[in-house]
C-alpha cells in the first residue's frame, strides 16, 4: 500500500467517515420514529404498518449492492472512507466514478487507480465530486418550486414533450459510457506520457450489463414482476462486472488487452 493510500485509509478518516455516516442513519431513525408514531396517531393497522417497513428494508438490501460495488471499484484510488461517506449520503455510483476519473486526468494522473496520486491529488478530487454533487441540493432550495410548476405546466400541456427531453438527456448519458467502452478498444498515449493499453474487457461489461437489464425488462413487463426493478440495475451490474472478471481468467487470450 502507498503511503497516499496510508493516509487515505487512516483512522483520522474513518473516524470522520463514520460520524458522518452516523448523523445520517440518526436522522433516518428520527423520520422512522415520527412516521410510526403518526401511523399510530392516525389509526392504521399495525400488522401493515409492520409490513411496510420490513418490506422497506427487504427491497433497500439488494439494491445497496450496487452503492457497496462503487466503494469497491473506487476504494483502490480513492481509499475507502471517501466513495463510503460519498455513495452514503447525496452521491450517486453513476456520478461519483466518472467525476474523479475526469478531475485525475485533468491532473495528469491518466485514469484511475494511478500510482501518481498524492495528497494534493486526492484534495481536488474529493473537492470536485463534492461540490459538483452539491449544485444539485442548492438549485433545489433555492429554484426548486418554480421549476417544479414549469415543469408541471409543460407536462399538462404536451407530455410527449417532457418524455422526449428526459428520454435525450438519459440517452446522452448512456451515449457517453458506450463511447468509452468503444473508446478503450484501442491503445493510445495519456496526456503524462504514459501509454494505455487496449482493453476489450470494458465492452464486454457493457454489452453483459445491457442484456441483463434488457432481460429483466423483460421480465418485469411480460411476468408483472414489479418487485424486480429495485433490484435489476444492482443484479446488471454484478453480471457485468462478473464477465469481465470471468474474461481474464476463462480465456487467457484476452490478457494482451488488459491494463
Amino acid at each position: 500500500m502507498t503511503d497516499f493510500l496510508r493516509q487515505a485509509n487512516s483512522t483520522k478518516m474513518y473516524i470522520l467517515v463514520s460520524c458522518i455516516v452516523l448523523l445520517v442513519l440518526f436522522q433516518a431513525f428520527i423520520f422512522l420514529i415520527r412516521a410510526w408514531n403518526e401511523g399510530k396517531r392516525s389509526g392504521m393497522d399495525m400488522k401493515k404498518l409492520r409490513k411496510v417497513i420490513i418490506s422497506s428494508a427487504t427491497f433497500t438490501f439488494l439494491p445497496s449492492f450496487a452503492i457497496l460495488i462503487g466503494v469497491l471499484a473506487l476504494a483502490p484510488s480513492l481509499g475507502v472512507p471517501l466513495p463510503w461517506v460519498r455513495l452514503s449520503v447525496v452521491g450517486s455510483l453513476q456520478y461519483e466514478g466518472p467525476t474523479a476519473n475526469n478531475m485525475a486526468k485533468a491532473l495528469g494522473l491518466g485514469d484511475l487507480p494511478s500510482d501518481l496520486m498524492n495528497p494534493a491529488d486526492f484534495a481536488s478530487i474529493a473537492l470536485a465530486m463534492t461540490l459538483g454533487v452539491m449544485t444539485t441540493s442548492f438549485f433545489i432550495l433555492a429554484f426548486y418550486k418554480s421549476y417544479q410548476k414549469k415543469m408541471t405546466a409543460v407536462a399538462v400541456k404536451d407530455s410527449k414533450l417532457t418524455d422526449t427531453i428526459f428520454c435525450a438527456g438519459f440517452m446522452g448519458m448512456v451515449a457517453a459510457y458506450v463511447g468509452d467502452a468503444f473508446g478503450r478498444l484501442r491503445t493510445i498515449t495519456l496526456d503524462n506520457g504514459e501509454l494505455r493499453p487496449a482493453n476489450v474487457l470494458y465492452l464486454v461489461a457493457l454489452v453483459i450489463s445491457a442484456a441483463a437489464m434488457a432481460f429483466f425488462s423483460f421480465i418485469i413487463k411480460k411476468k408483472k414482476a414489479a418487485w424486480l426493478e429495485n433490484y435489476a440495475f444492482a443484479f446488471s451490474m454484478l453480471l457485468g462486472m462478473a464477465a469481465a472478471v470471468g474474461g481474464q481468467f476463462i480465456f487467457p487470450s484476452l490478457s494482451i488487452f488488459t491494463d
